[in-house]
């Protein structure tokens, strides 16, 4: 491993670079949270299970049922172990773009609180 990498590596710079401040918003209430940027997603947003609670009692939603079930590959190529019953919508602000009715789905996403899919 060259020096440049150590030390990339050592200071996080690589998880700065993709984490990014986000704002979910319903009903004039926040929650803000870090958020993982994925370019490489094109179809889902996923919201970590363990915040799902807190979510939703704060911003006074409740998750809705899939039609159908889904079993997807995480961000790191991974098929995620539970297959996903479960969702979330609500609005998303980042910086000073916000995009209405986000559908968040809800799965165990390792450390991260939120995966962000291109939006």
């Amino acid at each position: 491993m060259c020096k440049l990498d150590e030390i990339l590596l050592k200071e996080n710079y690589f998880e700065k670079l993709f984490l990014i401040d986000a704002h979910l918003i319903s009903q004039n209430q926040s929650f803000s949270l870090r958020s993982l940027i994925d370019s490489g997603s094109v179809v889902y947003t996923i919201i970590h299970s363990t915040l799902v609670d807190k979510v939703c009692e704060k911003l006074g939603i409740q998750p809705i049922s899939l039609a159908k079930e889904k079993l997807i590959r995480g961000y790191d190529g991974k098929i995620f172990k539970k297959i996903i019953t479960h969702k979330i919508l609500l609005n998303l602000i980042i910086r000073s773009h916000k995009k209405l009715t986000v559908s968040m789905l809800i799965a165990d996403i390792n450390h991260h609180e939120v995966i962000l899919s291109k939006l």
